[in-house]
């Protein structure tokens, strides 16, 4: 089962080891993730899942609330979808803080309760906020899984390698190229899954910003071989290709002012990979990479139906009574 551990917090809103198991399961770090647990649980959990007549009805009765202080489109549907395929309930507002406002962490607790006290059985939470995922988790009144904070995102994580694995038929030994936004939290949970895995090469092609040096201290010393690469050569002798664009459309454009950001995804550019090389993007495209080519390689659609095909083994995971 999914879980992490809950303990005493303290004021600064960190968690003290504790000497327990909790009362609810919760995913909120992808540091909590087991490779053993991944491929022989959750892998074929999802092949089994990708049948819908499987799925159907297993978490009848239960209910999610989507609780996001910052928009999402494939997150958030995703996981309201997988819910509806498994038979639960949906529930959620437009605008979190609107409706849920949180001044400091310490107000989840209430919020956590209020939707506890309302039958709801498990929150997909979103904010960068410092300490709100955990205090919502220390509040352990229901499950509470990690829909995006300020440095991680352990489902994106589980949907990348699960995608990986699909694409590639395995992930050790494979060469991946992260190209974009390495400050972005679908990095560091990236990286921080593929350093379950032997002997995984990563070249990173920053267009802005770099990765969290601890998240790359703990991926060396997993063995990950880690690179910082300054040319978009690199990507020609990569497995994969990871985009994660800039953070809005007006970020992108004054990136490309500055001649920092153009790349272009065209046949051309296609040529240049291995054949077998494939091309993911964990959000949804607003103008900031150019498509302008069809090929099989690129996984975009792909990677998001195996988001929702993950998120149903997650929720069933948690909750299946089978």
């Amino acid at each position: 089962m999914l879980y992490t551990f809950k303990g005493d917090m303290t004021a600064d809103n960190s968690i003290r080891v504790p000497d327990k198991m909790p009362d609810f399961p919760h995913l909120t770090a992808t540091s909590q993730l087991d490779r053993k647990f991944i491929e022989e649980r959750l892998f074929p959990l999802c092949e089994t899942l990708r049948n819908g007549d499987v799925a159907d009805g297993r978490l009848s009765g239960l209910a999610l609330y989507s609780l996001f202080y910052e928009p999402s489109l494939l997150t958030r549907t995703s996981f309201e979808r997988a819910m509806g395929l498994l038979g639960g309930q949906v529930y959620h507002t437009e605008d979190a803080s609107q409706f849920f406002p949180v001044s400091n962490a310490s107000h989840m607790d209430n919020i956590i309760k209020i939707l506890a006290s309302m039958r709801i059985d498990v929150v997909v939470l979103r904010s960068s906020s410092p300490g709100v995922v955990e205090r919502a988790e220390f509040a352990d009144a229901l499950a509470v899984i990690n829909g995006g904070s300020a440095d991680d995102h352990p489902t994106q994580a589980l949907a990348d390698v699960y995608t990986l694995h699909r694409e590639l038929g395995g992930i050790g030994g494979a060469k991946i190229a992260v190209l974009g936004r390495l400050e972005h939290r679908n990095v560091n949970a990236l990286l921080r899954g593929l350093a379950l895995f032997d002997s995984v090469r990563v070249a990173l092609i920053p267009v802005s910003g770099g990765v969290d040096p601890d998240v790359l201290s703990h991926c060396r010393r997993s063995g990950m071989i880690v690179n910082v690469e300054s040319d978009v050569e690199a990507l020609n002798t990569a497995d994969a290709i990871y985009l994660n664009a800039p953070r809005t459309l007006a970020h992108a454009q004054l990136l490309r002012s500055r001649g920092a950001f153009s790349l272009r995804i065209d046949s051309d550019f296609m040529a240049k990979l291995k054949p077998h090389c494939v091309i993911m993007d964990p959000m949804q495209r607003s103008g900031d990479f150019a498509v302008e080519v069809e090929d099989d390689r690129l996984a975009f659609y792909r990677q998001s139906e195996n988001a929702l095909v993950m998120r149903m083994a997650i929720l069933a995971e948690m909750f299946d009574r089978r």
